[in-house]
């Protein structure tokens, strides 16, 4: 994620890449939410934030996560912690992330289609200028050609 802002229900995670899930596991009235933060299953940091703290996680000397906790909201029906900006960076010691998936995964080659609408295909604008200029056109070789007859 790169900037980003991400928002989450109490008992809810968030799967970033790479296999990382960020959990917020409860919000209390006094607007403190408590967060995990693991990997594979295996937990490696759990902390309670406040409204604007910075939840940082580095592994080997090297900043994987950053994010500002932006909102605490505390309800009677909801609790939910936004978080922006959200920033994770590639940990060099798992596996590069997967690009994501194209919607076709097809390995076919797709022919491209033909818009069925003819007005599609023209710029927008571009016929009533077309117009314009054409009449425009007409008109001025006409009396051109008129002054030259007579």
């Amino acid at each position: 994620m790169d900037g980003t802002g991400i928002f989450i229900e109490s008992g809810d995670s968030w799967e970033f890449s790479q296999g990382y899930v960020f959990v917020v596991k409860d919000v209390n009235e006094d607007g403190g939410a408590w967060v995990e933060l693991s990997l594979d299953g295996a937990l490696l940091k759990d902390v309670i934030l406040q409204e604007g703290d910075v939840f940082v996680y580095s592994r080997d000397s090297k900043e994987i996560f950053n994010m500002t906790v932006d909102t605490i909201y505390y309800g009677s029906d909801a609790e939910l912690v936004t978080f922006k900006p959200v920033y994770q960076y590639r940990d060099i010691a798992l596996p590069a992330p997967l690009p994501d998936e194209p919607e076709n995964s097809s390995n076919e080659s797709e022919v491209p289609s033909i818009p069925d609408d003819p007005s599609d295909r023209n710029i927008p604008g571009f016929g009533f200028l077309m117009s314009l200029l054409s009449l425009t056109s007409i008109f001025i070789f006409s009396r051109f050609f008129i002054n030259k007859l007579k």
